[in-house]
């Protein structure tokens, strides 16, 4: 049980480390709790990994993808991400980017901190990155713009490339649940403040969700039909990915916010990037590369597309994030429900009313208690008989998309991918 592990954690701080490691297993020993490595007790599946790319290694004729690729093979060997995940950073020039290993949390229900592991392969779209290069140059105003109170600070390092890509094949973690539509990574605090980060935008599969899901969805619920942009879309994850390497990263007293706040992260963290997105949107349109979108047309999109991830899970973290925007909106007289039970906007003052909650979001991971943090999640974290209405309404929409990759088509359940289909690229 949660508990149990925490009081050991603090009869024991010697261990706390190594318990809480994104990279360790947690098993009973003795009288207590022992940390044992991923490396030990996957070592048999990744040591196929391993050998698997360092033969794409070998056939790969770009310099700076094959060395990344053995430096990542090498990692799920010893467990030393952070070294990869500092090479994947600096990889800027690939026509591919290769993700594979433990990176995000979202499944560990108990402490928050044990990482997945994923794999993904996509095709870079450099000219469509290109386009992007003002965003890109303005990452320390739109720091400026994302609160660090109470003497939090962030995890700034020196890089943070914009990637626009196609996704040719998932697998793991990244192919279970709810497809990534764009992802920031690595998630390692020193990796980040250090070196930087990676905006990855997986256009293919963020164009699929928009026409089968998000715009589905909007059309249905809301009060104005036809008023969503799948640009308005685009940049709204855009930017999404860009606050989570935004806004506080580190308390005052050194401790890193993932850890500060536990199994309360996720949601807080996921609610503060969409947040901080529509802030930056509402704020900065027209500015630093970003458009300035028509407001009926920003506010639609916004909102249509809680309704999408809101029924990714009412415990999911996304859609825990969507509920406390749903909820502080609702509160705020930004969204009113009408006569017809649809959902009518309101966002006249609504950057106020934004700007009040990402305040409360990033101040809740600077200083909140795990009561605070608890306690916020309960109050805006859970649906209203009204939306819960609204979902019911909604079963005839697909919840997300599952790709069906061409890539398949050269391997096999149990055989290798045929490398020569790669040759020279």
């Amino acid at each position: 049980a949660r508990e149990e592990l925490e009081a050991y954690l603090a009869a024991h701080p010697e261990q706390d480390e190594a318990l809480r490691s994104p990279y360790t297993v947690v098993r009973r020993g003795g009288t207590g709790f022992v940390a044992v490595p991923y490396r030990e007790v996957y070592a048999q599946e990744l040591g196929r990994a391993a050998a698997a790319l360092r033969r794409a290694a070998a056939k790969i004729k770009h310099k700076g993808l094959r060395s990344y690729l053995d430096v990542r093979a090498s990692s799920l060997l010893d467990d030393r991400h952070p070294v990869a995940d500092e090479a994947w950073v600096r990889l800027i020039d690939s026509p591919l980017e290769v993700v594979i290993g433990p990176f995000e949390v979202y499944d560990d229900g108990v402490l928050g901190v044990k990482a997945s592991y994923e794999a993904m392969l996509l095709a870079v779209n450099a000219e469509a990155g290109r386009n992007l290069a003002a965003i890109e140059a303005a990452l320390p105003t739109f720091a400026a713009s994302i609160p660090c109170p109470s003497g939090s600070r962030p995890a700034l390092g020196g890089m943070a490339p914009i990637v626009v890509v196609d996704e040719l094949l998932a697998a793991g973690d990244g192919y279970a649940g709810i497809l990534a539509s764009a992802f920031n990574l690595p998630n390692d605090p020193g990796v980040r403040g250090n070196v930087g980060w990676k905006q990855v935008m997986i256009r293919n599969v963020m164009r699929a969700k928009f026409d089968t899901c998000s715009k589905v969805i909007a059309d249905r619920v809301l009060a104005e039909q036809g008023a969503t942009s799948f640009d308005a879309y685009f940049m709204f994850v855009l930017l999404h990915e860009i606050v989570h390497g935004l806004g506080p990263a580190y308390r005052a007293d050194g401790r890193s916010v993932n850890v500060a706040c536990a199994r309360h992260h996720t949601p807080i963290e996921e609610a503060k990037a969409d947040v901080g997105s529509f802030h930056l949107l509402l704020t900065m349109g027209g500015r630093h590369g970003i458009p300035r979108f028509d407001q009926r047309q920003l506010w639609s999109t916004v909102v249509g597309g809680l309704f999408r991830s809101i029924r990714f899970g009412m415990h999911e973290a996304h859609g825990r994030a969507n509920l406390i925007k749903f909820n502080w909106l609702t509160e705020h007289q930004v969204i009113k429900v009408n006569a017809a039970g649809r959902y009518e906007l309101h966002p006249e003052g609504g950057e106020a009313v934004i700007a009040e909650l990402l305040d409360r979001l990033v101040g809740l991971q600077a200083t909140g208690t795990p009561e605070e943090l608890g306690a916020f999640l309960e109050q805006y974290g859970k649906p209203t008989p009204d939306l819960e209405g609204t979902v019911a309404g909604l079963t005839d929409v697909p919840i997300d998309i599952i790709p069906i990759f061409p890539v398949y088509r050269f391997c096999g359940q149990d055989q290798p991918l045929d490398l020569s289909v790669f040759e020279g690229k």
